[in-house]
């Protein structure tokens, strides 16, 4: 994840642009990011011992413009595993419970296509990192946290029964991408938020064999861990 000192400049940077008048150009919704992280910090304390870090709302994207001419977004939330080896399903679907629910309120008055969850971890031989995605879109999530008698083993379902193979159309089930290059999951150009927090990060498996996963090796190790029978559903 980013250091303090880059968080601080990147701070400096937003002050500057508003004091300049761009902010209404240009909007970067710093305050529903900096909310969803608060939110996301309380709902992972104490941090489960099968995260390296803190998870991190670490995109807003725009990714369209609605009729209304405000933004529609892509938040992105990112999940860094500790240990090597895929993790428990029932894990992940527990963060991705807390995750949307911490999530959702502060962008509760914007246009959202869908929530993008995106993990990584290691390799069970950590000769290479593992990236995985979970998509849900809004509806989902409001009947999640509405409704008393949908809950997450019925999100989970409705998630894998809705997945129709296509990754760009949500939902999407626990699918490999990969992350290092443009593509599914990468919102901006480059390489997708998860492979950022992964080259960033100090701690985790995942961390440690970064620098192993360089170029295809990432996308051909997605494939094979992520669409394996371990674990699976």
């Amino acid at each position: 994840m980013p250091s303090e000192d880059s968080d601080s400049l990147t701070e400096q940077m937003h002050d500057f642009l508003d004091g300049l008048g761009f902010a209404d150009l240009t909007p970067d919704y710093r305050e529903e990011r900096e909310a969803a992280n608060d939110a996301i910090d309380a709902a992972f304390d104490p941090l489960p011992e099968e995260l390296a870090e803190d998870p991190d709302l670490a995109e807003v994207n725009k990714v369209n413009v609605h009729d209304d001419g405000d933004d529609i977004l892509v938040p992105v939330v990112t999940f860094l595993f500790e240990d090597a080896g895929e993790p428990d399903r029932d894990a992940v679907w527990s963060f991705v419970g807390r995750a949307l629910e911490a999530v959702r309120e502060p962008f509760a008055d914007c246009h959202v296509r869908h929530y993008d969850l995106q993990f990584a971890y290691a390799h069970e031989e950590e000769d290479a990192v593992i990236y995985c995605r979970i998509a849900v879109h809004p509806p989902l999530v409001e009947r999640y946290l509405t409704d008393p008698g949908f809950d997450l083993d019925a999100l989970r379902a409705a998630v894998t029964e809705a997945d129709n193979g296509d990754d760009e159309i949500p939902p999407v089930d626990w699918t490999p991408f990969d992350a290092e290059s443009m593509g599914t999951g990468a919102y901006s150009g480059g390489q997708a938020a998860i492979a950022a927090h992964c080259a960033g990060a100090s701690a985790g498996a995942a961390a440690a064999c970064a620098g192993a996963a360089a170029g295809g090796a990432a996308g051909a190790g997605g494939a094979a861990g992520c669409g394996g029978a371990g674990g699976g559903m």
